[in-house]
């Protein structure tokens, strides 16, 4: 806001000056931004002049004055402005008259909003004298309103842009929005503009991925014992990849300048666990529960309780033999003709498996392990050659115009964009290679440390390496993940029906 402007005096009273009992109000509205702006001809005196002389010709009476002195038009943050926008919506307004559509508003959207929306539901009239533009002239004022309609959009578009432009700017030099909620574990420092660490909040980040990454603790159990308010900050911060120093904007990541609070390879890890328990999240405490199909018929299968007091027991059932089977679409076959099985001997034959192969299946997979990081770097190496012969054809086609010479760039931003996927599929593979190294050495270790697990631990490990167990006719089978997409079956072996 400026300096005042020279004190002038109105015939009229002032917006200040309104009672409580003053209704259909004609407004004249006056605002000036800057000195010079009255050095152009929009000073005070000239508005206020133009109006009072059109409010005298046509008798107009009941006349309030409503003067922002030395406020912007680019928004409506004005005194005098807001308490016209308060008295019209209280429909105590029935006519505003201004010097010039500019006075309303500086912007497209704030003039169109005012006339189209403000007015419209005040049900007041508008008058801007030097325009001679009047809400009583039906016609012409309604292509006004279409005009103003179009460039209201364009000026949208152009601040979206420049938002988005701004934003991306920021993503780009590594620095945080500035806007939002910053990630548990970071404060916005108005000092340094950007991201800083909040030291106690930054131990609780780290502890989150220790527990979940021992694979002995649920998010919500991390939860409880860190005292956060629930598993839904645990997941967030499992997966936001702000504590890899990174700036994500639109999908896209950016090296930031904050402070990372965690390693690539514990949050790797991390979401190899939350991928690989998205797809069997299941309360049930049996050791072998998701994982049981039925032979016979292809169905899963499930545990269920036969029997009472001392002569209960636990058993393996296909879901097409499930009698008040809730769950028909599980059924595959109503005359499934597959054994009842012991699930407890059937628990311990697929440890035993587990364990009788685990040093063959690790050295299996030692034997798929490849190195991709050379690969990687191959195709990185090739990516910036060909962005610089790109570079080179650009500039080659704004100096001679040749449209071969565009053409040829093309190809080569489409050979960039072919490199960049192959990378992503390296990456893939790197994953994979990665979840294998540590699926090997899970094994390696298995049979000297299984019997000192409890129920839960020996659950995620078998979750983690199995892929499922058929029963078919006193025949156990057990297949084990390799990667995402294929499975390897280590063992089979001989059970009596329990039938």
């Amino acid at each position: 806001m400026k300096e005042k402007s020279k004190v002038i005096k109105f015939n009229y009273p002032t917006y200040e000056e309104i009672t409580d009992e003053m209704t259909d109000i004609t407004a004249i509205y006056l605002r000036v931004s800057t000195d010079s702006q009255a050095q152009d001809g929009y000073g005070l005196d000239v508005q206020y002049g133009a109006n009072e002389r059109y409010c005298k010709a046509y008798d107009i009476q009941n006349v309030v004055v409503f003067v922002d002195d030395g406020y912007t038009g680019m928004n409506d943050k004005r005194p005098a402005f807001q308490c016209l926008l308060k008295l019209m919506k209280e429909k105590r307004i029935k006519f505003v008259i201004t010097h010039s559509l500019d006075r309303i508003g500086r912007t497209q959207m704030l003039i169109l909003k005012f006339l189209k929306e403000d007015c419209a539901k005040a049900e007041c009239d508008f008058f801007a004298v030097k325009d001679s533009i009047d809400s009583r002239s039906k016609q012409t004022y309604g292509i006004l309103i279409s005009i103003l309609s179009i460039f209201a959009e364009m000026d949208h578009d152009a601040i979206v842009t420049k938002l988005f432009l701004g934003r991306k700017q920021r993503a780009l030099e590594g620095l945080w929005k500035g806007g939002g909620n910053p990630p548990y574990g970071y404060y916005y420092s108005k000092e340094i503009r950007n991201l800083a660490v909040d030291p106690d909040k930054a131990i609780i980040v780290r502890k989150i991925f220790e527990l979940y990454n021992s694979m002995e603790f649920s998010p919500l159990k991390i939860a409880t014992v860190l005292g956060l308010s629930s598993d839904v900050v645990v997941f967030n911060v499992l997966k936001n990849r702000t504590y890899l120093g990174e700036i994500t904007f639109k999908g896209e990541q950016y090296p930031g300048v904050h402070q990372r609070l965690i390693s690539d390879e514990d949050f790797d890890k991390a979401q190899r666990i939350l991928k690989s328990r998205s797809v069997t999240r299941n309360p049930s405490t049996y050791l072998l529960s998701s994982l049981l199909y039925c032979g016979r018929c292809g169905a899963k299968m499930r545990y269920m309780q036969y029997g009472k007091g001392k002569n209960k027991k636990l058993k393996l059932i296909c879901y097409s033999q499930y009698e008040s089977n809730g769950k028909r679409n599980l059924i595959k076959d109503q005359n499934c003709a597959n054994y009842k099985y012991d699930a407890e001997q059937v628990e311990e034959a697929v440890v035993q498996i587990i364990l009788n192969s685990s040093m063959r299946y690790k050295d299996d997979i030692k034997e798929k392990l490849t190195t991709d990081g050379d690969v990687i770097e191959g195709l990185t190496k090739k990516i910036s050659e060909l962005k610089t012969e790109y570079d080179r054809l650009v500039k080659a086609y704004q100096r001679l115009g040749d449209d071969s010479i565009l053409d040829e760039a093309e190809k080569v931003k489409f050979e960039i964009k072919k490199q960049e996927k192959n990378i992503e599929v390296e990456k893939e593979k790197k994953g994979i290679t990665k979840m294998m190294e540590e699926k090997a050495e899970m094994l390696r270790t298995l049979p000297d440390v299984w019997g000192k697990l409890d129920e839960r631990q020996k659950q995620n490990v078998v979750r983690a390496i199995v892929h499922k167990v058929v029963l078919t006719a006193g025949k156990i089978q057990v297949y084990l993940k390799q990667n995402e997409y294929e499975q390897l079956l280590v063992g089979k072996m001989p059970l009596n029906s329990s039938d």
